[in-house]
């Protein structure tokens, strides 16, 4: 690496701003919600965000998200999981997300944080049992995939029961990944010995 050049080695362009510092210059795929979307009073996974992004094959990504979800009725007792759809499928993942449900969106009425450290694609429970009628689910994700085939790739929560009423994602969650290598073995961007 040369100071100043840029390069791409078919899956990532690359920068040297000083020295041999390569870095990534991430092709970011962003999508921020400026209406919400509402779901279902329903089990079964609903998507975040009511789209998918389609993800390259053999690829590495990682990814940053921040989410909220709220809803003004029902007492039934559920629980929120997060997952991950679509067609591509997966080698691995690892995320780790942090949050809280309590009911309403200002901080001084949460009820506790959560954090899940997760591997897996499938719904994976985040919260404790919800039962307010007014109810707001908020998380911040950060993460990496590991692409095999080549696909859609969608966000989605899952209620562990129908609350009696439906969540809507709220405008300003955002989603955000970028591609930064080959999947199938380390990724190695910079000056790393």
């Amino acid at each position: 690496a040369t100071a100043g050049t840029l390069e791409y080695n078919g899956t990532a362009p690359f920068f040297t701003p000083l020295g041999t510092q390569r870095g990534i210059v991430p092709g970011m795929q962003y999508y921020a919600l400026n209406s919400g979307v509402a779901g279902s009073n329903a089990t079964g996974a609903q998507s975040l965000f009511g789209v998918g992004v389609t993800l390259s094959a053999s690829t590495f990504y990682t990814f940053q998200s921040y989410w909220t979800i709220s809803k003004t009725a029902g007492t039934t007792s559920h629980t929120v999981s997060l997952g991950f759809g679509g067609t591509a499928t997966l080698n691995s993942t690892l995320y780790t997300a942090v949050g809280a449900g309590g009911t309403t969106i200002n901080t001084v009425s949460i009820n506790g944080c959560n954090v899940l450290c997760a591997n897996t694609a499938s719904a994976t429970v985040l919260t404790g049992a919800q039962t307010s009628a007014t109810n707001s689910v908020q998380f911040s994700l950060s993460g990496v995939i590991s692409v095999n085939a080549g696909g859609t790739f969608i966000p989605q929560y899952t209620l562990s029961a129908a609350p009696g009423g439906a969540y809507t994602t709220q405008i300003g969650s955002y989603f955000l990944i970028y591609p930064i290598g080959a999947s199938g073995s380390n990724v190695s961007v910079g000056t790393w010995a």
